[in-house]
């Protein structure tokens, strides 16, 4: 870990610890100053992008997911404002650290700087989606781990996600909290959206849409557009699968 040596001082300017540990993190400051310090150890000094291979961006990116997952799930786990039962816990989790969210999260700080994230071997690609960028926030956090041990990151996360921690709406996000059930459990399918009946005056229509996985029918629900239709549809689908309790 690279607490033991100058990396984390760098030459001048506070420590990497000391940025997480801001109780108002300057996110571009501690990107910027974690991929030059990275850098200058471990790659080339002076790379404008993480300087690591495509292999190694990917195993960062799978340990902090998992690391990521740890936190968030032991934020909702000590809530003091309301004990959350598994089924809550578990939903809120899925979406807060789905690619969707953590895309969305990354779109609040400055793009340029972010994008120092992901190394020319994953830019190349230009596919800059959700998968992308979310992957990227990860990986970052899986480096940090790595870096700095959890509990400095642990800091970091809670204090930049707790915005989404506090005003999490599951009716606002189910589709996404579906689909991501589904790609967790290694799957190359994703829920597929039926429209059914459309009923009432053309000006005020009421929609009922059904959602399938491959050809299980997994919930019915309705809306005065088809995307609310698609929404109510989803819960019914969690409610089904037990991800959910009413």
């Amino acid at each position: 870990m690279l607490n033991k040596i100058p990396y984390m001082n760098g030459p001048s300017g506070p420590s990497l610890i000391e940025l997480l540990c801001s109780q108002t993190p300057d996110v571009n400051r501690i990107i910027d100053t974690f991929v030059t310090r990275f850098n200058g150890v471990y790659g080339i000094a002076g790379t404008d992008r993480w300087d690591i291979t495509k292999e190694d961006w990917q195993r960062y990116e799978f340990l902090g997911d998992r690391v990521l997952s740890l936190i968030i799930a032991q934020s909702l786990f000590t809530r003091r404002d309301a004990v959350l039962n598994e089924g809550e816990m578990t939903k809120r989790l899925s979406s807060m650290v789905s690619n969707r969210a953590l895309d969305a999260l990354t779109r609040q700080h400055q793009k340029q700087t972010f994008n120092r994230l992901i190394p020319r071997s994953i830019g190349e690609q230009n596919t800059y989606g959700e998968r992308i960028t979310g992957g990227a926030f990860e990986a970052f956090i899986g480096a940090l781990y790595c870096e700095v041990g959890l509990d400095d990151v642990a800091f970091f996360v809670n204090s930049i996600m707790s915005d989404a921690l506090n005003s999490y709406n599951p009716n606002q996000n189910a589709k996404g909290i579906l689909q991501e059930y589904f790609q967790n459990m290694e799957r190359s399918d994703v829920p597929d959206y039926r429209e059914t009946i459309r009923t009432r005056p053309d000006h005020k229509p009421i929609f009922t849409c059904q959602v399938f996985f491959r050809t299980d029918l997994l919930g019915e629900g309705t809306g005065e557009s088809k995307q609310l239709a698609e929404q109510a549809a989803a819960m019914r689908a969690l409610e089904k699968l037990g991800l959910i309790r009413r």
